[in-house]
């Protein structure tokens, strides 16, 4: 009988860490790998960038799931401290004298050790963690050929060529704010957490969803706890950016990236530090390529160099993006590495190529609109195809052009800004970002102003002054648009004396004083005639159209309407088009003629759908319900009234608030017959 006491079998895993969180979706999936294990060993790989936790989930499973390996738990780390792979056979080599091996018969190739070690735990059941992985290749030379043998492989790369020895691959994000929240207060007590829930979320921001920053500041602020949440706040924050300076635990989350970016092919890491330069959220690979002088095909190679390497993230439409601190890393080490000059040159890039590209999407939204800014020459003016992918590309890179302007505005780079300003005004027309369009365009002002370029500022003035009279800010408007009329006469410039008059008319009008608004288009109708426009004679008679209809003069509203409607369709306007003849269509329902109102405006609804202009479209659905309601036809009034409701609170326009739910009594025939407002839309451009 053999005395020798049996072998406890080897658990090397690291404890589970304090606090743990959400990555449901990463449990499972190891879960799921492992309960469907067939002939092969069930490997799951765990990639993200670094401090996004890949080793707490894994730790965290295994540890759970002890019993199911009652042959042990195996841990290595394939990197060495210093970012270098530790060799394959130094490793199987510490498998081998861990699973009970004898030293003295461990052959000493690498192969030969492979081989042994597939031999030994053949149908053992053990778990294997392979932390920081480098490559496939290092991986692939450690793996059992069991399917009672469990494989975790962590890494900062993304190790797709593990796929073909049947890994399932997981790519772990970094936590939510509220997943971040609930970790941070599992490790400081959540009383600490309520008793400052601003700073909190400034330490939730600073670290990023990053497992690893939110457990050094909880670990610094558990042995502290006198210290307040927003000092420690402001200390972190302080110090990620002093490098070797910095405490040495927060110099944990910095060595992480240290590594990545240490491991970076030069090209690749010029790429990194552009980046973290862009203003926006993300950035196109046109873009990249297009600052940074480089061919395409090479900045798209540094790209999935940094992608496979978790430093950037693919994002739609051959965009890339950097996780929160990512990003903040890549900008630091851009203002450590880069002189001052060379890092406004790539910041200045970014900024005149979003100009070029928003001046080209504006000539396709809004191709009627004479320019002070010219579209820059070559490939910029074949950047869209057509109307709707320009349109579709304002509203993608939205927050990365409203980010490149106020950049623009803290460098005071003046022409670029009134640039931006007027290249805006297509797609505002049809979408009516209210907020930030305002703020740019009085940066924009100023901007015109240090250009001293007169008509560029009366131009940008009548614009702010349009948006001031969307949102009920008549005075303001009149104010910005007198100014305009008086920068036009004192340059003899007709068109912007005649735009200016019919924005003054615009506010006239929506304080109540009709026939002072009537005489302001007048006047600005004639001055386009004398000046030979007829698309700006066409916009004042609409507008005086809509007035006359205000005041009852229902036949003169007519005429002016219809040669305006007229015109437009002429002169290829189908926007204008459309609202002329939907004011049309709100009087002869007036008239009784609902059938005939609600065809025409069915047919203006299909257009203004086809431009995919949302301001638009809720204007034509006003006027529709409130014609369905006269018609008597309750439901669709209200539906479509509803729609227009939705669409203005969307656009942030005060309308919405005019559409509330239609009383009972209103949906009878005739009931809103008296209410004119609603059959004649506000005047836009």
């Amino acid at each position: 009988m053999d005395d020798t006491p049996e072998r406890t079998p080897p658990v090397q895993i690291p404890a589970p860490a304090d606090g743990f969180v959400s990555r449901e979706a990463a449990l499972d999936l190891l879960d799921r790998t492992w309960l469907r294990r067939a002939d092969r060993p069930p490997i799951v790989v765990l990639s993200g960038i670094g401090g996004v936790g890949k080793t707490t989930v894994a730790v965290r499973w295994l540890t759970d799931h002890r019993d199911r390996f009652p042959g042990g738990l195996l841990y290595t780390r394939l990197t060495e401290p210093g970012g270098d792979p530790v060799p394959a056979g130094e490793i199987l080599f510490g498998f081998l004298v861990a699973i009970g091996i004898p030293v003295d018969t461990i052959p000493p190739h690498p192969g030969q050790r492979s081989a042994v070690f597939r031999a030994a735990v053949a149908g053992r059941f053990v778990g294997i963690l392979l932390d920081d992985a480098v490559s496939a290749a290092q991986v692939r030379a450690l793996l059992p050929a069991t399917s009672s043998a469990m494989v975790v492989v962590t890494s900062r790369r993304q190790l797709g060529g593990l796929a073909m020895d049947g890994a399932e691959l997981l790519d772990l994000a970094p936590l939510t704010p509220d997943d971040s929240r609930r970790l941070l207060g599992e490790v400081v007590g959540p009383e600490r957490i309520a008793a400052e829930p601003e700073a909190t979320g400034t330490i939730i921001e600073i670290c990023g969803g990053l497992p690893l920053a939110l457990g050094i500041i909880g670990a610094r602020l558990r042995a502290r706890p006198l210290r307040s949440m927003a000092r420690e706040a402001s200390a972190y924050a302080r110090h990620l950016g002093a490098g070797s300076g910095a405490p040495d635990d927060v110099r944990e989350v910095q060595a992480v990236f240290d590594t990545s970016y240490s491991e970076l092919p030069e090209e690749a890491a010029r790429v990194y530090r552009a980046c973290g330069l862009h203003p926006g959220p993300d950035v196109s690979l046109d873009a990249l390529a297009d600052v940074l002088g480089e061919p395409s095909a090479r900045v798209e190679d540094a790209v999935d160099t940094l992608v496979s390497a978790n430093l950037l993230v693919d994002a739609a439409d051959d965009r890339v993006a950097q996780h929160d601190l990512v990003r903040r890393d890549a900008r630091l080490r851009a203002e450590r590495e880069l002189e001052t000059a060379d890092q406004a040159a790539v910041v200045r890039g970014f900024t005149r190529w979003y100009l070029a590209r928003a001046q080209a999407a504006d000539d396709m939204i809004h191709p009627q609109r004479p320019r002070l800014g010219v579209t820059p020459p070559g490939r910029h003016r074949k950047a869209f195809p057509d109307r709707a992918a320009a349109v579709a590309w304002w509203r993608r890179d939205l927050r990365s052009i409203h980010a490149v302007v106020t950049e623009a505005d803290r460098r005071h780079w003046d022409e670029e800004l009134w640039k931006f300003c007027e290249a805006s005004w297509g797609f505002f027309l049809h979408h009516r970002d209210y907020e930030p369009w305002v703020a740019m365009h009085k940066a924009g002002v100023a901007a015109a102003q240090r250009c001293d370029v007169p008509l560029v500022e009366a131009r940008l003035r009548s614009q702010l002054g349009f948006a001031y009279a969307k949102l009920r800010r008549f005075d303001e408007a009149v104010t910005q648009n007198s100014i305009a009329l008086r920068l036009g006469e004192q340059q003899a410039h007709g068109p912007t004396q005649a735009t200016a008059l019919s924005q003054l008319g615009r506010a006239a009008r929506g304080q109540g004083d009709l026939f002072a608004a009537l005489g302001y288009y007048q006047r600005a109708a004639q001055l386009q005639e004398d000046l030979g426009i007829p698309r700006g004679v066409a916009l004042c008679r609409r507008r005086c159209g809509e007035v006359l209809a205000k005041l009852g003069r229902d036949e003169e509203a007519i005429i002016e309407l219809t040669a305006a409607a007229r015109a437009m369709a002429e002169l290829g306007d189908p926007i204008q088009h459309v609202r002329a003849i939907t004011a049309i269509a709100g009087l002869r329902s007036n008239q009784g003629r609902h059938d005939e109102a609600q065809l025409v405006l069915l047919d203006a609804l299909q257009v203004v759908r086809d431009l995919d202009s949302p301001y638009y479209t809720a204007e034509v659905l006003a006027v529709l319900g409130q014609v369905e309601l006269e018609a008597g036809h309750g439901e669709d009034g209200r539906r479509h009234r509803a729609e227009a409701r939705e669409l203005y609170a969307g656009l942030g326009d005060p309308r919405a608030g005019e559409l509330a739910e239609p009383t009972a009594a209103s949906d009878h025939p005739g009931t809103a017959a008296g209410e004119r407002g609603d059959r004649a839309p506000g005047a836009g451009s």
